[in-house]
């Protein structure tokens, strides 16, 4: 079968993510080993099509099985698992930079700038705040930082916004969710990303979470056509996950006013000063 005929009947986009829905819903029902071989089958495949067909596809889903089998395969260097977190998500920023660096995704469609974040740096927050109190109810994490020390604190903060915003974000917002919208349309490219991202939270094998997440996901993909910023979708990824492993279960007294007060920030300075964002919120 030629590349046109892929193409056509969209060959080159659904074998790769039937693949990787297989092998999440092996993780989702405790097989992971037989797992990642088919996310390593699925990135060999990817990478053989995308050296003999132009398809910029391909490199955006490699993102995936790639994530994955580095997710699995990293070695446990800390007992904490907050600083694992790091070691996991620090080398995709290689291969982001590639993607960038080589035009497969143009600065513009990831969303790398400024503009607008003072505007929506609120909405943001408030957003994060409340998908993270949600998530909560969902799967009941423990405290992320047991001695609630001042330095792990920061290091979580960092790390969430950082490593786990700007990565996720990028990989299904600024990368996955551009090219399937670019192909199959704004709405299905918006729920096909969605979901691929709920499936990919297959590790705590829970039905709910995988709901969740995929409603998570349709936020931050709404809020990605809103702002087109990949930094204010990264800070409300990270905020979402500071919440969930730090604010609600050490001190959820406050997380009504973390929501509250940011969503009427960003309306007031919307509504009714009615200001338009501009660079760096401004103008």
């Amino acid at each position: 079968m030629k590349a046109n005929d892929l193409a056509r009947f969209n060959l080159d986009l659904m074998l790769p993510i039937a693949l990787i829905l297989l092998a999440e819903s092996l993780i989702f029902v405790g097989k992971t080993d037989a797992a990642m071989p088919i996310h390593a089958a699925n990135l060999i495949f990817l990478i053989l099509s995308f050296i003999f067909i132009n398809n910029r596809i391909y490199p955006a889903l490699m993102l995936l099985p790639l994530f994955r089998l580095l997710n699995v395969a990293m070695p446990i260097f800390f007992n904490l698992t907050l600083y694992s977190y790091t070691m996991v998500y620090a080398p995709m920023f290689i291969p982001i930079y590639i993607l960038v660096k080589d035009g497969f995704i143009s600065r513009s469609e990831a969303g790398m700038t400024f503009k607008g974040f003072l505007h929506y740096f609120p909405l943001a927050i408030s957003t994060g705040f409340a998908l993270g109190w949600g998530e909560y109810n969902v799967i009941h994490p423990q405290l992320l930082t047991p001695d609630k020390d001042f330095k792990e604190i920061a290091i979580l903060i960092i790390t969430m916004i950082f490593f786990v915003g700007i990565v996720e974000e990028f990989i299904f917002r600024s990368s996955l969710q551009n090219v399937l919208e670019e192909r199959i349309g704004p709405i299905a490219g918006l729920l096909l990303a969605s979901i691929i991202f709920g499936f990919m939270h297959s590790g705590y094998r829970l039905p709910m979470e995988l709901f969740y997440v995929t409603f998570a996901g349709l936020i931050f993909g709404l809020l990605f056509w809103l702002t087109k910023s990949l930094p204010i979708i990264s800070l409300a990824h990270g905020v979402t996950n500071i919440s969930l492993f730090l604010v609600v279960p050490m001190e959820s007294g406050f997380l009504i006013y973390l929501i509250v007060v940011p969503m009427i920030i960003f309306l007031f300075y919307t509504y009714v000063l009615k200001r338009k964002p501009g660079i760096g919120g401004n103008g």
